[in-house]
């Protein structure tokens, strides 16, 4: 695969999320511009999560970390800082979760005490105070109706031929 491909890959694979949690398709780069998202080769971690807090404070954008590990890929790791009531929120592990009825996915902290974090329509990043679900099991499906939904969001981005900017590219154009 070519540095090109590779990058084209990634920046689909942005926009699938996106779109996820967004609940639309087409507005990737709008969610960029409101969100600092961004693949990384390892995984969350508190220290590292913690290195972003001023960038968060100044931007006022919440931060979504994404490590797709090799032993599993389809379920990315995901890690999430966010300014929210006067204080700094930094989650290692968040899960998807996408209810039956739902247009979007929500980010669950996997503890499923901590609440959850959802995008509205203006994407603007919203705490509630209780988890669609309270334990894995309960959340199983949703998890998995999520995973697979980010996953068919891609292909069908790839097989229109969608082409996306990765946040680095645009900002240096």
């Amino acid at each position: 695969m070519t540095e090109t491909e590779q990058q084209k890959r990634i920046a689909n694979y942005l926009a699938a999320f996106a779109h996820l949690l967004g609940g639309q398709p087409g507005r990737f780069t709008e969610f960029r511009n409101k969100v600092d998202i961004m693949l990384s080769g390892s995984a969350p971690h508190a220290f590292g999560l913690m290195q972003f807090a001023s960038r968060v404070q100044t931007t006022g954008r919440p931060l979504i970390w994404v490590h797709q590990s090799a032993e599993c890929p389809t379920v990315p790791q995901i890690g999430l800082v966010v300014q929210m009531g006067g204080g700094m929120h930094y989650i290692e592990s968040c899960m998807l979760c996408l209810t039956g009825e739902d247009d979007r996915a929500t980010l669950v902290p996997d503890g499923f005490n901590l609440g959850a974090y959802r995008f509205d329509d203006g994407l603007e990043l919203h705490h509630i105070t209780e988890a669609p679900a309270s334990t894995f099991e309960a959340a199983d499906g949703d998890m998995v109706r999520a995973y697979n939904r980010l996953i068919a969001i891609q292909a069908e981005q790839w097989e229109r031929g969608d082409t996306f900017d990765l946040p680095h590219l645009a900002q240096a154009a």
